[in-house]
């Protein structure tokens, strides 16, 4: 009965997370779930059409060939590779790190019930996950060979049941030493962004590289099939799936349930003295030291940064876009040689410019630090109300953090920009100017959206910077007003200029950036004393 009790909590909270519920209860009307829920559906779809493109080259090669094995366990292997590296550190944070861990177990609750109710959240992210990478991939197999039931039943049962309880197993081990490695460390929320930032700078390279690989696959699958072939469970996988094999199905069966049996119980044998662990890093001896005061505004500030600092989940989903800048100006400058040529190509030299200011405006709208900001304060929301500071000083150090972390890096990447192209001075003002807009019309955005829909029903942080209707708002809608000076260049570049487009978007960023302001200074502080 508990334990039915706590899925019922997990669901009402992912519930909750996802139609943007807050803490006044207001239910959110048809319309704005609807919406919110297009809104996922287009962002599954997007990212679905491109694995579908990508398993379609494969899919008719490898059937003509015979190799219908080998396409599945290469679907099977993308599939772990997206959840396990989209719910390694969650499972770290949900399983070990929860706000009410300590409420919980103070309960009569056994412990092994609150672990469940958290893996229950994690497998249903893993589904989430591997749903996008096996969809595609089952269309395109049942495009290219037709469809089988003998094939289809078991390859439902691996890619919905198997993979995901496996990669869920693994994750929460991965979770579990992430936590006891990170646990004694001085800076634990530094080593995890750093670990975090060589997972995702792998992941994007194997994206970067896809297309050549899949290429190559297509053409010379042999050197994979004998690479693969020599590992038993996914030659299981793939059998049982592109064949019908349900004695290969049943040996990966068996190898997943002996991983979850082993799984769970060093889980939970561990799981109620590491949640309770509060050991931390080596204590610092005090010193006592005067104390200068500051004004609101710098301590304001002061407090934003140290809680940035402080939220590995809140760095990574919240200024993606500083670590990727930097390495747009590094890769700018290093390929040189390679994109100048391209100025002088008829039809790309003037749309070159147009398309780097987008690139770094991209870059921009990926930092949404503002967005999470409000929903982050969850219960101690009361004591930012209760100070003697104005809404409008509260608000407005939070966009100072998100300009003081994410400004610095896109002018690098726009001064990179100007070096390679090296324009006249208004083209070299845009590629500082227009960047910069779009960082300042991000931060505006994100505290807009999310005085509109906050999100305080959240156990972990991690919950608020990553899902709810203001995060995905800010990101699609930043991203959504770059698509306007393209269409302007592609339909009418014949009479407009390149550098008119650019001027008039600078314009509208400006434009929009002082109307989220008044709304902000007006509206936004009375939203604000309401929440």
């Amino acid at each position: 009965m508990t334990l039915k009790a706590l899925f019922r909590v997990r669901l009402a909270a992912l519930k909750s997370s996802l139609t943007g519920a807050n803490r006044s209860k207001k239910p959110r009307t048809k319309l704005q779930i609807l919406g919110f829920a297009a809104l996922m559906l287009y962002t599954f779809g997007f990212f679905g059409f491109f694995l579908y493109e990508t398993f379609d080259t494969l899919a008719f090669a490898y059937s003509m060939l015979g190799l219908g094995w080998l396409f599945f366990a290469m679907a099977g292997l993308m599939s772990f590779g997206l959840m396990f590296v989209g719910s390694v550190f969650t499972a770290k944070a949900q399983l070990y790190e929860a706000t009410d861990n300590d409420l919980l177990l103070s309960m009569p609750i056994r412990p092994r019930d609150v672990l469940l109710s958290r893996m229950f959240l994690l497998l249903v992210l893993d589904l989430l996950f591997g749903l996008l990478v096996a969809v595609p991939a089952l269309i395109a197999w049942i495009g290219a060979a037709g469809f089988q039931v003998r094939q289809f039943v078991p390859a439902l049962l691996i890619f919905v049941v198997l993979l995901p309880l496996l990669t869920l197993m693994i994750s929460a081990l991965f979770g579990w030493l992430l936590h006891l490695i990170t646990a004694r460390m001085r800076n634990q929320s530094m080593m995890t962004v750093v670990l975090s930032l060589i997972f995702l700078a792998a992941y994007f390279y194997f994206v970067s590289q896809m297309n050549l690989w899949i290429q190559e696959l297509a053409a010379n699958p042999e050197p994979l099939a004998g690479a693969l072939g020599a590992v038993a469970p996914l030659v299981w996988l793939g059998r049982a799936c592109a064949d019908g094999d349900f004695a290969a199905l049943g040996g990966l069966a068996l190898i997943v349930g002996g991983v979850l049996i082993l799984g769970w119980m060093a889980l939970e044998r561990s799981f109620l003295r590491t949640a309770t662990d509060r050991r931390g890093a080596a204590k610092v001896k005090y010193m006592e030291k005067a104390v200068d005061a500051v004004p609101p505004g710098r301590a304001l500030l002061r407090r934003e940064l140290k809680h940035l600092a402080a939220s590995p989940a809140y760095i990574l989903n919240g200024a993606l876009g500083a670590f990727m800048a930097p390495v747009a100006a590094i890769f700018l400058l290093i390929k040189r040689e390679s994109i100048l040529p391209l100025l002088a190509v008829p039809g790309i030299g003037e749309l070159l410019p147009l398309l780097l200011l987008l690139g770094l405006c991209f870059i921009s709208a990926t930092n949404i630090l503002t967005a999470p900001s409000i929903s982050i304060e969850g219960k101690s929301l009361w004591l930012l109300q209760s100070l003697p500071v104005s809404p409008r000083e509260v608000l407005g150090a939070k966009l100072k953090m998100h300009l003081l972390i994410c400004l610095p890096p896109v002018l690098l990447a726009g001064a990179a920009a100007a070096v390679l192209l090296k324009p006249g001075a208004l083209l070299t003002a845009a590629l500082l100017l227009l960047p910069a807009a779009c960082t300042l019309f991000s931060g505006l955005l994100g505290l807009f959206e999310n005085l509109r829909h906050p999100n305080f029903d959240w156990i972990n942080e991690t919950q608020a910077v990553k899902s709810g209707a203001s995060v995905l708002l800010t990101m699609f809608i930043g991203w959504g007003t770059l698509i306007l000076p393209l269409l302007v260049f592609v339909i009418w570049g014949d009479v407009i200029p390149s550098s008119a487009v650019i001027l008039g978007f600078l314009g509208l960023m400006v434009l929009l950036c002082l109307l989220l302001w008044r709304w902000l200074s007006t509206r936004g502080v009375e939203k604000f004393r309401a929440l």
